[in-house]
């Protein structure tokens, strides 16, 4: 029987330090080399100061020492104590006076075109370095039970430049789309006005902006109902809606100045020196005193458009809101009055949900939809209201623009 040599190979290369040696196969006779994974050459002199102590060697040690620490396998971390919760998860309706029923809301019907999606309550807000904005947009009582969709909507928008757009828009309730007509006129006319204002908000046309909503309506009836071409009457029957726009540009720190134009009954005012003053807005009332429930809106454009201009000091309070809240506030000598004031003279800004949770309150007999926006200058935010703050404001018969002034 014939033995062949087996090459052998190392699994790995050896250490620098591995030495080979000549061994001889008992079996063969033969020599082969043989890699060694231990050097046989003298281990380096350590001085004696630097040896490593040994229980062997050492008398002055314990009898065995182990020559290192046992392993300590790490203990599983104990799981998460459960956080704390603060605040109530029970948030009950703000009322006033006597409570409206109480109701579900129910879902929009088939009427009044579900889609596009208009949800039942919108809320907006955010701050700059020069102003605060709130916006909330909810669903009347009436509606939520009948299962008609909410009517107002509304849009805030911060301008590169540092100025600011507010639209809000009441559909009738005489017109079935209403509230896609309010949808459509506000943000038509944010896009309208983030395009063509000009250095000097003076300078807009205002009659070309509410024409351009106006139209934005018509072409929304040819598309809605198959039309061969745009139509304002049709488009006043099932898209007719209140437009308010507003322009907000910073003067110097803690002072604003707003340009509101307005088409309809939505109001606008100044809560100044805790007093509420409309400014622009309101139904038109009878010789008797009784106020009209008729509303003019658009696709009709008026024929003279003038705009407000209201400076915003610190302490003052801009609100451009729907008659869902111009009705139940009246000249703000009410609980309502007293309930915003609570809200909006704070010493800072309500939240988000805070506000939207207060425009949300429940009155006997005023159950239409409302919408809000709330606008500070951002270096005063809710400041306590002073003398000054509180002076009066009047029309300035001089000025074209029929700019208000304090008395």
């Amino acid at each position: 029987m014939t033995w062949r040599r087996k090459a052998t190979k190392p699994d790995a290369a050896p250490a620098p330090e591995a030495t080979r040696t000549q061994v001889r196969d008992p079996r063969t006779g033969r020599r082969r080399w043989r890699w060694w994974p231990w050097p046989r050459h003298r281990a380096p002199q350590v001085p004696p100061d630097e040896r490593p102590r040994d229980a062997i060697t050492d008398p002055a040690l314990p009898a065995w020492t182990p020559l290192r620490e046992p392993i300590r396998m790490a203990e599983p971390p104990a799981p998460p104590g459960v956080a704390p919760i603060f605040g109530p998860t029970v948030v009950p309706q703000i009322v006033v006076g006597s409570p409206s029923p109480p109701t579900e809301p129910t879902a929009t019907a088939d009427t009044y075109r579900s889609f596009p999606f208009h949800p039942d309550t919108a809320i907006d807000g955010w701050s700059t370095s020069t102003m605060t904005l709130r916006g909330t947009s909810v669903r009347g009582h009436l509606h939520r039970s009948h299962g008609i969709p909410r009517q107002d909507d509304f849009t805030m928008h911060h301008l590169p430049d540092g100025r600011a757009i507010i639209t809000v828009a009441d559909g009738v309730s005489q017109a079935t789309q209403s509230h896609h007509g309010a949808t459509s006129a506000t943000r038509n006319a944010a896009t309208w006005l983030a395009r063509n204002l000009t250095a000097d908000v003076a300078d807009t046309d205002w009659s070309n902006l509410f024409q351009s909503a106006s139209w934005a309506l018509s072409m929304k009836a040819q598309n809605t109902f198959g039309l061969d071409q745009p139509d304002p009457l049709r488009a006043e029957q099932e898209f007719a809606t209140t437009l308010v726009c507003a322009v907000i540009e910073p003067l110097r720190p803690g002072h604003l100045r707003a340009h509101v134009v307005n088409c309809g009954d939505s109001s606008t005012w100044l809560l100044s020196g805790g007093r509420f003053q409309e400014l622009a807005g309101g139904k038109d009332g009878s010789p008797e005193g009784v106020a009209s429930s008729e509303v003019t809106g658009l696709p009709r454009v008026p024929k003279h458009i003038e705009p407000i201009v209201i400076d915003i000091n610190p302490g003052d309070v801009l609100l451009i809101g729907t008659d869902g809240v111009s009705e139940p506030l009246g000249d703000g000598q009410s609980a309502v009055g007293d309930l915003l004031r609570d809200v909006l003279l704070r010493p800072g800004p309500p939240s988000l949900i805070e506000f939207a949770h207060a425009v949300d309150f429940s009155r006997e007999t005023f159950d239409d939809d409302r919408t809000l926006v709330a606008l500070w200058p951002a270096h005063h935010p809710g400041h306590p209201p002073t003398a000054e703050a509180g002076a009066t404001l009047r029309s300035d018969p001089t000025a074209p623009t029929g700019r208000w002034q304090p008395a």
